[in-house]
């Protein structure tokens, strides 16, 4: 897409955009959408498997014990998660493009105090960024949740679907950790990056901790492949 037509879309969501020009919205060469606004499509692609999941699980005999859970985790994320990620999508997308505006300011200043001034309002608002990063982090893990729940006691034949869910929202976790990480190294001088590395710190624990229960599944259905193949193999000798 031609930087003039990106230019223009400013006035609405860039998810409200087809498929094909958001993609090449985030391969334009721009700081805006990033990496923050990455992390959160991610999750609400997990948002989306989760909801079908639920969906089609809701009307098999074989999940029926479970029909209520899932619409209460539907309800959940169709309702409450997900609005709040389209909402920090484009969040950190206008956000961080002013970040951007106002170290280009800051290092085109010739006095030292107007300087000092962009560099400032440059680190408070990457400091909102980052605050938007560490909120996708934390819905990221509650959808590995329920995704992993899902995979459970949702309907059997569409654990794709459910695995998908997961490994999005594992891929967005890690992201965000990234970013993070990444935004406290250039804060270091900054109160608010002292008061957060213990955050990030746990926030990788607890990644560590889904990350297990998401292999759990890989492993799983990586058993019942094998066993399936196998027992084929046999019958076909006889």
């Amino acid at each position: 897409m031609e930087q003039s037509k990106l230019a223009q879309i400013d006035s609405y969501s860039l998810l409200e955009l087809p498929t094909d020009q958001l993609l090449n919205y985030f391969g334009a060469g721009r700081a805006s959408p990033g990496s923050g606004s990455a992390a959160a499509l991610l999750a609400i692609l997990s948002c989306k498997m989760i909801m079908t999941v639920c969906d089609i699980s809701q009307k098999k005999d074989e999940c029926r014990v479970a029909r209520k859970e899932f619409g209460l985790i539907k309800i959940r994320v169709s309702e409450v998660i997900e609005p709040r990620l389209k909402t920090l999508f484009d969040a950190d997308a206008k956000d961080f493009e002013e970040v951007i505006k106002l170290r280009k300011l800051r290092d085109n200043a010739a006095d030292p105090k107007e300087k000092s001034k962009y560099s400032r309002q440059a680190s408070n608002m990457l400091e909102t960024a980052t605050d938007y990063t560490f909120e996708i982090a934390e819905k990221s893990l509650k959808l590995m949740e329920y995704g992993v729940t899902m995979f459970e006691d949702g309907w059997h034949a569409i654990r794709g679907d459910s695995g998908v869910s997961i490994s999005a929202a594992l891929s967005a976790v890690m992201s965000c950790i990234f970013i993070i990480n990444l935004n406290l190294k250039t804060l270091k001088k900054r109160k608010y990056s002292k008061l957060n590395i213990a955050k990030v710190i746990e926030l990788q624990k607890k990644l560590q901790q889904m990350q297990d229960k998401a292999f759990s599944c890989v492993t799983t259905i990586s058993s019942e492949s094998i066993d399936a193949v196998q027992l084929k193999l046999k019958m076909s000798k006889f």
